[in-house]
């Protein structure tokens, strides 16, 4: 009951905090404050569990949220699809090689450490990933970190502090209908989530949730939209997840990871330019969309400032959207085969 106490009490305070960062219109700050949260309480001798399962809400929740948007994208008016498409999967794989090379051959991580730090977002279905195949996360979680923070300070840059202050905390709006197919899908997700984990595929949940909301949103006439609230607690908990990475660091090897992934991060933002600029030249498409629009993670940042400058944004969402879908499902299927391929004699 005490640990029940302690654990809703965190989440409350980790919210609270978020919340607050929210108001003041930082980014993702229902993530971000959750880890400046543990971090300092840390430092004052106070610890917050998590619960049991969050891996597994978080998986059902982004996958949901994923899923339910990949129907929305708005691709069907733009020139030169197929060549965008391509030239997407192939900016994806030059992100993901040199990251890997630079983890693998310059800092001297593990395989499986390289290969998860080296995604290009969806920090969640990593988490996720690093829990299945047992990988210390720690390395990982602050790949993937500091590597948002740098585009959403560029995000930053770009689109000035003017902007209005973002909702804190807003009540779901649902029909009946829209709310009875909402359970259908979570219950499909987490009930087809559960076989696969028993076949010990990588973020069951996730692929599983993501088919289905994907599926059955195409399938149906009525828009169907996953709780804000829910998103927002799955980002709070997402936060405190990585915020307990963070502390295991000594502040020496904290800086030296640090140090590393940034490095990585910068040159891979000039190589995507570069992507870019060779995809405008073949297709005539603007750099400046291209460029938001294959950014290595940060969907809300690079949508907002394509917004705010008078850019396609549903293009860059679009774009966003397609390489989240990649992302979560690749590195799982590729685990999954590694897996099998190693048990064959």
């Amino acid at each position: 009951m005490t640990k029940f106490i302690k654990m809703l009490g965190g989440i409350v305070i980790c919210s609270f905090i978020g919340g607050l960062l929210t108001y003041f219109g930082i980014p993702l700050a229902l993530m971000f404050g959750p880890i400046i949260a543990i971090i300092i309480f840390h430092r004052f001798g106070f610890s917050f569990p998590i619960p049991k399962h969050t891996i597994t809400f978080v998986q059902v929740a982004l996958g949901t949220s994923v899923g339910l948007m990949f129907n929305q994208v708005s691709l069907k008016e733009v020139d030169n699809l197929l060549l965008l498409l391509v030239m997407l999967v192939v900016c994806l794989a030059v992100q993901f090689s040199f990251s890997f090379f630079w983890f693998y051959r310059k800092v001297g991580w593990t395989k499986q450490e390289a290969m998860l730090g080296s995604v290009p977002g969806a920090m969640a279905a990593i988490l996720a990933l690093t829990d299945h195949t047992h990988t210390p996360p720690q390395k990982i979680v602050i790949s993937h970190t500091i590597r948002l923070i740098i585009l959403i300070f560029l995000a930053g840059i770009v689109v000035g502090s003017n902007n209005d202050p973002q909702p804190i905390f807003q009540l779901p709006q649902l029909s009946l209908e829209s709310t009875f197919w909402l359970l259908v899908i979570v219950a499909v997700g987490v009930i087809s989530g559960l076989i696969l984990q028993r076949l010990r595929v990588p973020a069951p949940f996730m692929l599983t949730s993501l088919a289905t909301a994907t599926l059955i949103q195409g399938w149906l006439d009525v828009p169907l939209h996953f709780p804000l609230m829910l998103t927002e607690l799955s980002m709070v908990l997402i936060g405190m997840n990585i915020g307990n990475h963070f502390i295991v660091f000594p502040l020496s090897s904290l800086i030296k990871n640090i140090y590393s992934s940034a490095q990585v991060v910068v040159i891979n933002i000039f190589l995507t330019f570069l992507v870019t600029v060779f995809a405008s030249w073949l297709t005539g498409y603007d750099i400046s969309v291209l460029l938001l629009a294959w950014a290595p993670g940060s969907m809300e940042a690079m949508t907002f400032a394509a917004i705010t400058m008078n850019l396609d944004a549903g293009f860059v969402m679009s774009n966003h959207i397609i390489r989240m879908v990649i992302i979560q499902s690749i590195p799982s299927l590729v685990l999954f085969w590694q897996e099998k391929r190693a048990k064959r004699p």
